[in-house]
């Protein structure tokens, strides 16, 4: 979940950071006992955020993580969770998005969603791995975004978890640049548009901690048809696979590994193309820098413990994206790397505010989120 990105507000989260990072008065016992979940396992982290850049100017809000264990479960069962943040602009922009978690009887039943609403300016650069910076384009689109996915453990041994995943998404371009590629209306969905959709998702999940892993695999497969008959005004599939390992070295130190690949096929709208950069995928990349029909990335971090709650990590990508399967060159790959800080704001659960600076090919970041990039 990304609360604020962008190079620009560097010195601000540093701010904030020092913020929540700063000793509580009173004893240590008593800051221990207030980490400590009630008796129903509940757990709740609330963060003011506040920000200003070219696009948005002055803008402000809220974002946290709520937690949840039935009273009587084990500390290290897997928590329902909701993730959530609300922001506002001076130039009347908005985003929310709310993201639950649940698990059913004993970790048997998993549901999942997001509920995304936005009216949030964006950029584009058109098609392809190799688009020029000149052709970058501004526009604002107002977005809705529902995906809910159920799923039930099929292997007990192994947390293997499949199940009926549904996407729907709804957007209208409210803003683009006077005879550029969205204005020209010759992409799918330049104006707008809604894509719905239903398919399939398997996870097989043996992570220690599903906030901060520090040994498993996730590795997720899904699979997509937005079809008319469904209320999309595209057809086409998305396909994406997940391919995650975390290993313990050193005792404390965690070398974090993925594997990404996601495709679209048939005639999805602009919007559905799959995206490199962004707080998650190659950072050091605006998210949608380069985009195509298929997404081919690799990255790996490297995760230490230094002091009290605060941590180092490194980390390094190579990702490209290609009209088709056949046009991925390893010549053409674009490289990512860069350094982060992290702060464990929630002890019991593992849970991280993380500051990344990143470098890429002619670019640069830098990420103030919740979460793990992967």
């Amino acid at each position: 979940m990304t609360f604020l990105s962008g190079a620009k507000k560097a010195c601000l989260a540093a701010a904030l950071l020092c913020l929540f990072t700063a000793p509580a008065q009173g004893s240590r016992d008593a800051q221990t006992e207030r980490e400590k979940p009630d008796k129903a396992g509940v757990g709740a982290v609330v963060l003011p955020l506040l920000f200003n850049m070219p696009e948005t100017k002055w803008g402000g809000g809220v974002g946290g993580l709520l937690t949840y264990r039935p009273e009587g479960h084990s500390p290290d069962s897997r928590p329902s969770s909701l993730y959530f943040y609300a922001v506002y602009t001076q130039l009347k922009q908005f985003s929310t998005k709310w993201e639950p978690e649940a698990y059913f009887r004993g970790e048997t039943y998993f549901f999942k969603g997001k509920i995304q609403f936005e009216r949030y300016p964006e950029k584009i650069w058109g098609l392809g791995n190799d688009t020029p910076a000149v052709h970058e384009e501004d526009f604002t689109p107002r977005t809705f975004v529902l995906e809910l996915s159920f799923q039930k453990k099929i292997w007990p041994v192994r947390n293997l978890y499949a199940g009926p995943l549904y996407q729907f998404e709804s957007y209208a371009v409210l803003k683009s640049e006077p005879g550029g590629l969205l204005d020209s209306e010759t992409w799918p969905g330049a104006s707008g548009g809604t894509s719905s959709g239903a398919g399939f998702i398997i996870n097989w999940d043996t992570r220690d901690n599903v906030f901060f892993p520090g040994r498993g695999r996730y590795w997720q497969v899904s699979a997509v048809w937005n079809s008319k008959l469904l209320g999309s005004g595209f057809n086409y599939v998305s396909l994406k696979m997940d391919l995650r390992r975390y290993v313990s070295l050193l005792s404390s130190h965690v070398l974090a590994l993925q594997a990404l690949y996601q495709a679209v096929v048939g005639e999805p709208p602009f919007k559905s193309i799959p995206k490199l950069g962004g707080d998650s995928i190659m950072r050091g990349y605006y998210l949608g820098r380069y985009r195509d029909r298929h997404l081919l990335a690799f990255q790996a971090e490297y995760r230490l413990p230094v002091w009290w709650r605060f941590g180092l990590v490194g980390f390094a990508g190579l990702g490209q994206v290609a009209e088709s399967r056949g046009r991925f060159e390893l010549g053409n790959m674009k490289y990512s790397a860069g350094f982060g800080v992290r702060f464990k704001i929630a002890p019991s659960e593992g849970t991280n505010i993380r500051l990344d600076f990143a470098w890429g090919k002619g670019t640069s970041g830098f990420y103030f989120t919740a979460s793990e990039a992967f």
